[in-house]
C-alpha cells in the first residue's frame, strides 16, 4: 500500500489551524514551536505562561534540555474557570528532552488540560474554546511516551462548543495523532500502541462536527508494523470505533488502513477501484453515488482489524446506518457505502482468511446485507442494492470463490454460499424477485452445509469513555 501525501500547515501560540483533511493524511508535523530562550545557556529550558480572567491555574514542569511550553489561559466569554497542567522530562540520556515542546491555549469555562510528554522530539498542542463564546466543560488530556521509549511523537488536540471530551496516549516510537471537534458532548480518544524503538509508528486522525458524535481509534502493533486509521464525521448522533492489531505479525512492515467516513463523503484509499467495481456490476449505482447526501444521524461504524496488510473502508450518509467490518489474516480489503436518501441500512463484512476482498453497496431505505467469507483465501464478493426492501446474506468458505450480486427494484432477497473455487453472478432487476444459489464443491452437502437467510442483531454501542477531572492544589496552600 502507498503512503499518501498529507499536507498541513499548523499554526500553534493561539493561530489557526489550515489542513487538507482526507485521505492524504501523513500526519501533523512537530512544529509547536520553542519560546526565545533568554538565557545565556543555549540548552536552556524555556516557556511563557500568560493567565487572564477568573481561578485559572498552570503548573509547569520541566527536565532536560531545550525543552519549551507555551500555556495561555483567558476567560473568553465564559467564566474562566481554566486549568492548565504541563509536564516534560526525558530519562533517555545526557541530551534527553531535546526539542520537546507544548502549547496549551484555554479560552472559555471550566476548561481542563493535562499535557505530560517523556523523552525526545515530541510535540503536542491543545486547544480548547477558541472559536465558539458558548465553550464550556471541555477537557483535554494528551499523554506520549514514557522515558526511554518516547520519540517523535506528535499530538495535536483541539476542541470547541460545549462538554466536549478527548484523549491522547501514545507510546513508544515515531507516532503521530489528533483529533478536531466541534459542537456538542462530543467525546473521542486514540490509543496508540507501537513496539519499542525499531517501530515506524501510527497515525491516527479523527474530526467531529455536528451534536452528540462519538468516537474512537485504538492502534497497537509490532515488528516495524505501522497503523493508519482516521474518521470523520458530519451530523448528529453519530458513532465510530476502529480498532487496528497486528503484532508479532510474520509478515512485518505490512499496514492497516482504516476509513470511517460519516455524513460527507470523502474518498479514501479503496473509494476508486472499489467504486468502479460496484458500477461495473450496476450502471445505476453512478446515479446513485452522484447525488450522495452530507447528513448523518444515528450512524455507528465497527471496524476491528487483526493482522497486516489490511484495508477497511467505510461510508454512510443519511440516518440509522449500521456497518461493522471485521478482519483477520493479512491482505484482505473491505469496502462499504450505504444509504444516499434512506434509513434503516444495516451491513456487515467478515473475513477471516487471506487475501480476500469484500465490496457492498446500499442505496435507499430497509437494506440489509452481510457477507463473510471464513477461513479460506483468495476470495472476492461485490454486491449492490438499489431500491427498498432489498435482503442479500453471502457465505463464501473456501478458496477462489467470486461472487457478484446485483439487485435493482425492491422486495429483492438474495442468498449466494459457495464453498470450493466457484464462480456465480446474480442480477435481478424490477420488483419481487428472489434467488437462491448454493455451489458447495467435493463432498458437499446440500442439508448439512447449507446457511439460512437470517441476520445477527447489530452489536450495542459501547460507549466511550471521558476525561477524568483533576484539580491543581494552591500554591503555598495554608501559608
Amino acid at each position: 500500500m502507498k503512503k499518501l501525501l498529507f499536507i498541513a500547515v499548523v499554526l500553534f501560540a493561539g493561530t489557526t489551524i489550515y489542513a487538507q483533511y482526507g485521505p492524504q493524511y501523513q500526519g501533523p508535523t512537530q512544529t509547536a514551536t520553542l519560546q526565545p530562550n533568554l538565557s545565556s545557556d543555549p540548552n536552556a529550558n524555556t516557556g511563557l505562561s500568560i493567565q487572564n480572567g477568573n481561578d485559572n491555574k498552570v503548573r509547569v514542569r520541566q527536565a532536560g534540555t531545550q525543552q519549551s511550553v507555551y500555556t495561555y489561559q483567558d476567560n473568553g466569554s465564559g467564566i474562566g474557570a481554566n486549568l492548565a497542567r504541563v509536564r516534560q522530562t526525558g530519562a533517555v540520556s545526557s541530551a534527553s528532552g531535546v526539542q520537546n515542546a507544548a502549547d496549551v491555549i484555554q479560552s472559555g469555562s471550566e476548561n481542563q488540560s493535562t499535557t505530560r510528554q517523556e523523552g525526545d522530539y515530541n510535540s503536542a498542542i491543545t486547544k480548547q474554546g477558541q472559536n465558539d463564546d458558548s465553550s464550556a466543560n471541555n477537557r483535554g488530556n494528551i499523554r506520549q511516551g514514557t522515558g526511554n521509549q518516547a520519540e517523535g511523537n506528535s499530538a495535536l488536540l483541539e476542541q470547541d462548543g460545549l462538554a466536549n471530551e478527548a484523549t491522547i496516549r501514545q507510546t513508544y516510537d515515531s507516532n503521530d495523532a489528533w483529533t478536531v471537534q466541534s459542537g456538542e458532548g462530543n467525546t473521542s480518544f486514540v490509543r496508540q500502541n507501537a513496539s519499542p524503538n525499531n517501530t515506524a509508528g501510527h497515525y491516527a486522525y479523527t474530526n467531529q462536527l455536528g451534536v452528540d458524535n462519538e468516537s474512537g481509534i485504538d492502534q497497537s502493533g509490532s515488528d516495524g508494523q505501522q497503523n493508519w486509521a482516521w474518521s470523520y464525521q458530519v451530523g448528529e448522533e453519530n458513532k465510530s470505533l476502529q480498532v487496528q492489531t497486528n503484532t508479532d505479525n510474520p509478515a512485518s512492515g505490512y499496514v492497516n488502513y482504516a476509513l470511517a467516513d460519516q455524513g460527507a463523503f470523502q474518498d479514501g484509499i479503496l473509494s476508486a477501484s472499489s467504486l468502479t467495481g460496484l458500477v461495473g456490476i450496476d450502471g445505476g449505482v453512478a446515479g446513485e453515488l452522484a447525488t450522495l447526501n452530507t447528513s448523518t444521524n444515528g450512524s455507528i461504524a465497527f471496524q476491528n482489524q487483526d493482522g497486516g496488510d489490511l484495508d477497511a473502508e467505510t461510508h454512510q450518509y443519511g440516518d440509522e446506518n449500521y456497518s461493522e467490518q471485521n478482519q483477520s489474516g493479512y491482505g484482505n480489503d473491505a469496502f462499504i457505502v450505504q444509504n444516499t436518501y434512506g434509513d434503516g441500512n444495516y451491513g456487515r463484512q467478515d473475513q477471516l482468511g487471506t487475501q480476500s476482498n469484500a465490496t457492498l453497496g446500499q442505496f435507499g431505505t430497509g437494506n440489509k446485507a452481510w457477507q463473510r467469507q471464513g477461513l479460506g483465501n483468495n476470495n472476492q464478493v461485490t454486491s449492490t442494492q438499489v431500491g427498498d426492501d432489498n435482503l442479500l446474506n453471502t457465505y463464501q468458505d473456501g478458496d477462489n470463490n467470486f461472487g457478484t450480486t446485483m439487485q435493482n427494484g425492491t422486495a429483492n432477497a438474495a442468498l449466494l454460499v459457495q464453498r470450493g473455487g466457484h464462480s456465480y453472478s446474480i442480477e435481478q432487476d424490477g420488483t419481487g424477485n428472489q434467488a437462491d444459489i448454493l455451489q458447495l464443491g467435493p463432498n458437499g452437502n446440500f442439508n448439512t452445509d447449507g446457511i439460512e437467510c437470517s441476520f445477527e442483531d447489530p452489536i450495542p454501542w459501547t460507549p466511550i469513555n471521558g476525561v477524568n477531572n483533576f484539580n491543581l492544589d494552591d500554591i503555598c496552600d495554608g501559608c
